[in-house]
C-alpha cells in the first residue's frame, strides 16, 4: 500500500493509536474468536479448545439449545485433544498389543470424553440472524496432558480396545459426526469466499493485466479449498452411512482443509483491499437490502498516472450518511503503519447526507492528484441510516484539514471505518427481538493503481 495522491488542500494529521477502540456499528458481527475459528486460525495459548454451535427456533436460545452447543464444543475439544496426543500413545499401546490405528483414534476420543476434567466455558455468542448459539470451551494444556499420561487413562484406552468394540464403533461414528458439524460451521465462510471471488472480479474490471494476475493466487486458493471441502464431505458421508472406519483419512482431510483455510486467511489479512472487501462481503449479509458503492471515475481498479486528477463516485439505494476513507502507508520496514484519512466529510464539505440514487463526487474540487510513490491504494466508504455520532468532534479536530488515524494492521483498518456510527446499544426490552435494535449500515471498497508517466 502506498500514498499515491496528495490532498492539495491543507491537511492536518492526528496520528492516534487505534488499540482498544470499540465500534458499535458492527456489534452484530461475530466476535473475533468465531471469525478466527472460521478462518482456521483460532489459537488459545496454553489451552486446548473446542468450538461448536446449536441452532434454535425461538427468538432466543433455550436451556436445551445452550446445553447442546456446550456438549458439542466439549466433543470438539476432546476430538482435537485425542488427535493431538495420538502419536504420543503409540509406544505405550504397542507394549499392550497390536491395535488398529482407526480403533486407537476412536478409543482415545471416547476415553477422553468420559474422563477429562477441568474443562471450562470461556465464551459464548448468539447469532440471531442464523439462529445459532455458539460456545467456546477450553482446558489448560498442562492439566489435560497430565491427565492423559496417567496409567489409569492408558488402561481405560486399552480396555476399550480389547473389550468394548461397540463403543469403538460408536466412537468412530461420533468422530464423523463431529467433523460433519465442524464442516457445517464453515458453510457461511465458504459462501463468503465465493462471493469475495465474484466481488474481486467486478472490482478489477478496469484493471491492467498485472493487477489481475496479483489476485489470481487468491482465486486458485479458494478453488482448491472448495475442491478439498467436497472431497472431505463425501468421505464423511461414507463413514456415517457405511460405518467405514478410515478415521485417519478423515482426520488428514480435515487438517488439509483447515490448512488451506488458514493460508487464505493470511492472504486476505496481508492485503488491505482484500481485507476490507472481505469485510464488505460479510457485512452485506447482515443487511442485503441496503447497498452503497464507490468507484473511481475511470472504473474499478483503474490505472492513473502522475499528475492526474482523481474523483470517486459514491451512490446508495437508501437515504443515508457516509464516510469515505483513504488508506495510505507511513513509516519504514517493520514499523510501517497505515494512515487512514477521512476524505469525506471534511471541513470544506461537511454535508455527508446522501439521498437514495444521488451520485456524490469525492474530489470535485480537484484536490486529489496522483503523486509518487506509486502503487495500489485503497478507498472505502461506510454508509449509515443514522448520522455518525463522532462527526462534529472529528471535523473539529481536523482544524481546517483532513482527519487521520494510524493503524498497524488490516483488522485495525476494518475497525476504523466503524467508529462512531451509533451510540452503544442499550439492552433490548425483554420482549423485543434483539435483531431489530442495530442501526443498519453498508460498506464498499475500491482501489486504484498509480504509475509514473
Amino acid at each position: 500500500m502506498r500514498h499515491i495522491f496528495s490532498l492539495i488542500i491543507g491537511c492536518v494529521f492526528f496520528l492516534i493509536n487505534l488499540a482498544g477502540t470499540s465500534f458499535a456499528a458492527f456489534s452484530s458481527y461475530p466476535p473475533a474468536w468465531i471469525n478466527d475459528y472460521q478462518n482456521g486460525s483460532l489459537k488459545q495459548a496454553g489451552f486446548y479448545h473446542g468450538v461448536s454451535f446449536a441452532e434454535f427456533k425461538r427468538n432466543t436460545p433455550g436451556y436445551d439449545d445452550m446445553k447442546l452447543a456446550k456438549d458439542r464444543a466439549l466433543d470438539e475439544l476432546c476430538y482435537q485433544l485425542s488427535v493431538s496426543v495420538k502419536s504420543k500413545f503409540k509406544e505405550s499401546l504397542s507394549q499392550q498389543g497390536d491395535f488398529n490405528e482407526q480403533h486407537v483414534a476412536s478409543s482415545l476420543f471416547v476415553s477422553t470424553r468420559k474422563t477429562l476434567s477441568g474443562i471450562k466455558e470461556k465464551a459464548k455468542w448468539t447469532d440471531n440472524k442464523k439462529q445459532r448459539y455458539w460456545v467456546l470451551v477450553v482446558i489448560d494444556r498442562k492439566n489435560a496432558d497430565r491427565q492423559v499420561k496417567q496409567q489409569k487413562f492408558i488402561n481405560e484406552v486399552v480396555d476399550r480396545l480389547e473389550n468394548k468394540q461397540d463403543e469403538i464403533l460408536k466412537g468412530t461414528k461420533e468422530i464423523a459426526n463431529i467433523l460433519n458439524r465442524n464442516m457445517k460451521a464453515f458453510d457461511d465462510r465458504m459462501v463468503q469466499l465465493q462471493n469475495l471471488l465474484k466481488t474481486i472480479e467486478n472490482k478489477t474490471d478496469a484493471s491492467g493485466e498485472n493487477t489481475r494476475k496479483d489476485y489470481a493466487n487468491i482465486r486458485s486458493q479458494i478453488e482448491q479449498l472448495e475442491k478439498t471441502r467436497k472431497q472431505h464431505l463425501n468421505q464423511i458421508e461414507n463413514t456415517q452411512q457405511r460405518q467405514n472406519q478410515k478415521i485417519d483419512e478423515l482426520i488428514s482431510q480435515n487438517k488439509e482443509f483447515k490448512k488451506l483455510l488458514y493460508q487464505i486467511a493470511g492472504s486476505i489479512k496481508n492485503d488491505y483491499f482484500l481485507a476490507l472487501t472481505d469485510d464488505d462481503v460479510k457485512h452485506s449479509g447482515t443487511s442485503t437490502s441496503f447497498k452503497v458503492s464507490i468507484k473511481s471515475d475511470k472504473g474499478q481498479g483503474a490505472d492513473y498516472f502522475s499528475g492526474e486528477k482523481i474523483r470517486f463516485h459514491v451512490e446508495s439505494n437508501r437515504d443515508c450518511y457516509i464516510k469515505v476513507i483513504y488508506l495510505s502507508t507511513a513509516g519504514k520496514s517493520s514499523k510501517i503503519q497505515t494512515v487512514n484519512t477521512l476524505l469525506f466529510p471534511n471541513t470544506h464539505d461537511e454535508n455527508n447526507r446522501l439521498l437514495a440514487g444521488e451520485k456524490k463526487i469525492i474530489g470535485k474540487l480537484g484536490e486529489l492528484e496522483v503523486q509518487p510513490p506509486f502503487g495500489k491504494d485503497v478507498i472505502t466508504v461506510i454508509a449509515s441510516e443514522k448520522q455518525f455520532t463522532d462527526i462534529k468532534e472529528t471535523l473539529r479536530k481536523a482544524e481546517g484539514g483532513y482527519y487521520s488515524k494510524t493503524v498497524s494492521n488490516t483488522r485495525g483498518a476494518v475497525a476504523f471505518r466503524g467508529i462512531g456510527v451509533v451510540q452503544p446499544a442499550s439492552r433490548p426490552a425483554e420482549n423485543q427481538d434483539p435483531r431489530t435494535t442495530t442501526t443498519k449500515t453498508a460498506t464498499d471498497t475500491c482501489f486504484i493503481v498509480s504509475h509514473s508517466k
